[in-house]
């Protein structure tokens, strides 16, 4: 049964594959314009797409992002025991990046707005409690 399920899950993935290979001899003068439209179709979906960088050394570490808008977010957390938490229920994107090291702090970001875009936090201390709101 096993290897059923692995050889369906294999087949179905290589019809996606074989889907998206395009052989030069099947470009001409006739449909240039169809794949080079749908090439620029991939880029411009390519470039929206958000960014989320997390890093976690130590042990007992949580993170949790929820972002309704996302864009750029930088969560790095090195030491024992810290939470983070970053939610952004406006329409505004992210552009954040924050950086806690140390052992049992506490950070509690909400909302992103124009004073928000681009901030950087950097917290080198132990048991720090920060809530920021961004509405």
């Amino acid at each position: 049964m096993k290897t059923l399920c692995t050889l369906l899950l294999c087949l179905f993935n290589l019809h996606f594959i074989l889907a998206q290979d395009v052989s030069l001899n099947k470009i001409n003068s006739s449909n240039i314009l169809d794949y080079y439209s749908r090439s620029q179709m991939i880029q411009s979906s390519m470039e929206n797409k958000s960014i989320d960088i997390v890093t976690q050394l130590g042990n007992g570490n949580l993170m949790e992002v929820i972002d309704k808008t996302p864009g750029y977010i930088e969560l790095s957390q090195t030491g024992n025991f810290n939470t983070t938490y970053f939610v952004n229920p406006n329409n505004y994107p992210t552009n954040a990046e924050i950086n806690v090291k140390g052992s049992g702090n506490y950070i509690d970001i909400t909302g992103s707005n124009s004073i928000s875009d681009g901030m950087k936090i950097n917290i080198n201390a132990n048991d720090m409690t920060i809530f920021m709101r961004n509405y």
